[in-house]
């Protein structure tokens, strides 16, 4: 059986942008025909501004993953699976990347990855095990050379952007890097445009590895992508 996945999606608890809290969040993707939901919430220097380190950190981490905790409640009802992951800017620069594979317990063991290069935060993601895919490139902010990237998101669905998904698609192809496909939910309006397929059941580690092996589909299914 097939699993349809929104892979890249925000709860308004965390994500300023977004207007759908966790709740609201998974049942607008589950009534769009998804099967399973990840959370990436936005994982920014102002999220993490005086808790870098020790105590603080952690408790911050844990409040990060509110809109996750929300949507995963609610998604038990709802025969939805719900996944954590992030989408990180780092204080050097303006560029997003999606963080996929780590538990909320293995972040907490890296450390924040907020004040970090973008090279050290995928060396820590890498070693950990995780993906460190670079979203939506070229919409505004610079793409990055492809030797600090896993894989870049070739499909991005947000209807308010032109993410120029097809340099992202010829940049992945180019350099032989994983691709991604998600909807960039931020409301409503702007859920069930793109997905990925992959048939087994998606865990967090295994849809990391379905990625990494190339078993897992990238799907527009309407709407601007």
């Amino acid at each position: 059986m097939p699993f349809l996945i929104e892979t890249h999606a925000h709860a308004s608890e965390v994500s300023p942008c977004s207007h759908l809290p966790g709740a609201s969040l998974a049942q607008e993707i589950k009534s769009r025909g998804y099967d399973a939901l990840i959370v990436t919430d936005h994982y920014t220097p102002e999220w993490f501004a005086g808790s870098q380190s020790g105590p603080r950190f952690q408790k911050r981490l844990r409040e990060f993953f509110a809109g996750y905790r929300a949507a995963r409640e609610e998604g038990k009802g709802l025969d939805l699976i719900v996944l954590p992951a992030l989408e990180l800017r780092v204080a050097a620069g303006p560029e997003d990347f999606l963080v996929y594979g780590l538990e909320p317990e293995e972040l907490e063991v890296l450390g924040c990855l907020a004040f970090l290069s973008a090279g050290e935060a995928r060396r820590r993601v890498k070693d950990a095990g995780g993906l460190f895919l670079q979203a939506h490139p070229f919409r505004g902010a610079r793409c990055m050379p492809a030797e600090l990237l896993d894989g870049v998101e070739t499909l991005n669905g947000n209807p308010n952007h032109d993410s120029r998904n097809d340099r992202a698609l010829r940049f992945a192809e180019e350099n032989g890097l994983l691709q991604s496909a998600g909807s960039d939910t931020h409301s409503a309006s702007g859920a069930g445009i793109a997905a990925m397929r992959m048939d087994e059941r998606p865990s967090v580690k295994g849809f990391a590895r379905a990625i990494r092996e190339g078993r897992a589909e990238c799907l527009a299914l309407g709407g601007k992508a």
